[in-house]
């Protein structure tokens, strides 16, 4: 059988199998030097295709002989030299305009990242810019040019921020998809618009024992918050990091009837569906910062609260009490400024605001007055001992809520937290 016409003749190499290499004579001869395994004409900065001798020559020959022929011997070496120096000089241009673009990109990320951890609206980067500028033209004017290209419109930093937030996103789901076991923690609350928010928190550990903890979604809930909701939030954030209920390990959560309700609850919902995948050891805990608020609650000082809770309403409740009592205080050249309010959802808030009521009780009743009003518990030394008592013993607990509170906490810590300030409570009942 007679072999086609294909199988006919040697094959036919490629260009980058022929492993040819610069030759430093061409520069001499032809005004030719290697950048980026690119054979580059010093003259005119084209560059040639392939890295042979042939086609350099060619270049040169059709391009640039007439002219260069002349030179010989030091004047050409001279010329290429200063050639090399030319072209050097423009590609330092190049670098150092996109090094110094990279560094305004990085600036603009740094302040949206700055204004996004302070919660500040993203339009204030404006205002940081202005700021910026003012400084340097102060400090340092030749730079003030630097800080003007420097991108921080509302929309840049809107892009920025969700740039930054898919980044974390990204690199918590490539940790996530090497973990062994996981854990989640959730917390159910609702915000200044009334929009209800279920926070979930993951920790998790791989292979190596390499221990990720961070938050996995904050997820609004528009309608109703059932443990149904709740469930459903779980599960889509499970589906976005691609975490198998089976993987599972434990769940905390608050004492709330939607999270450990005995048939319903989200904890007996979860536990159901990660039976069905076969994870028989899944264990649930009641959060433990969630359980030392509840403990604090106990304490029978409502006489105490009441009292308070009042009084700093009636000036902050109305505007024109609150602005005549900050007056008040600043002709009596007063510690504080004001009084602050209480929010039951804030827990370190309650002894922040009886702090300040402790400090300024002789101002407040003197304001009082001043609106032919008394406060008979002023003038009570045993209530007011009742409300020093509170003072001390809700700053001793906001200590132990904030040392609670933050990452990597293993729970022996927090059990020894709890503990040492269970020992503290029975010597100073002694």
């Amino acid at each position: 059988m007679a072999p086609s016409s294909k199988e006919v003749g040697p094959k036919k190499r490629k260009a980058t199998e022929e492993l040819r290499s610069f030759q430093e004579r061409w520069t001499i001869n032809y005004f030719f030097v290697e950048f980026k395994a690119k054979p580059i004409c010093l003259i005119c900065s084209e560059s040639v295709s392939v890295l042979k001798e042939y086609n350099i020559k060619r270049h040169y020959e059709t391009k640039h002989a007439n002219k260069f022929d002349k030179y010989k011997g030091q004047l050409r070496e001279a010329q290429v030299n200063d050639l090399k120096r030319k072209l050097s000089a423009q590609q330092q241009i190049f670098t150092r305009a996109n090094s110094e673009s990279t560094c305004y990109v990085k600036g603009s990320y740094a302040v949206a990242a700055k204004l996004a951890k302070k919660m500040k609206p993203y339009s204030d980067g404006e205002i940081v810019k202005e700021c910026l500028e003012t400084v340097a033209e102060i400090l340092c004017p030749e730079k003030k040019k630097d800080f003007s290209n420097i991108s921080l419109s509302r929309q840049t930093i809107t892009r920025r921020v969700d740039d930054i937030g898919k980044h974390i996103e990204d690199n918590l789901k490539n940790r996530a998809s090497e973990f062994i076991f996981y854990a989640l923690a959730l917390d159910e609350s609702t915000d200044m618009t009334d929009t209800a928010q279920i926070v979930i928190f993951i920790r998790g550990v791989d292979a190596h024992f390499n221990k990720t903890e961070e938050l996995a979604a904050l997820y609004p809930l528009k309608d109703t918050t059932k443990s149904r909701d709740l469930l459903e939030a779980v599960t889509s954030t499970l589906n976005r990091f691609s975490l198998q209920l089976e993987n599972l390990s434990g769940l905390t959560t608050d004492g709330a009837p939607a999270m450990v309700g005995k048939h319903e609850g989200l904890v007996k919902l979860i536990e159901n569906e990660a039976s069905k995948a076969d994870n028989t050891s899944l264990l649930n805990f009641h959060c433990i910062i969630h359980q030392e608020n509840l403990c604090a609650k106990s304490l029978k000082m409502d006489h105490v609260m009441k009292v308070v809770v009042k009084v700093v309403n009636f000036i902050r409740s109305k505007g024109l009490n609150h602005r005549q009592f900050q007056e008040f205080l600043k002709s009596l050249d007063s510690e504080y400024g004001d009084v602050t309010f209480f929010a039951e959802v804030r827990w370190l808030t309650r002894a922040k605001m009886l702090k300040r009521v402790f400090d300024l009780k002789q101002e407040i009743q003197s304001f009082f007055e001043s609106k032919s009003k008394s406060i008979p518990e002023f003038q009570d030394k045993e209530w007011i001992s009742d409300l020093a008592f509170l003072v001390d013993i809700t700053s001793h607990l906001n200590e132990v809520n904030t040392s609670l509170q933050g990452k990597d906490h293993l729970i022996n810590n927090l059990h020894d937290l709890v503990s040492a300030f269970q020992m503290k409570l029975g010597l100073w009942e002694q």
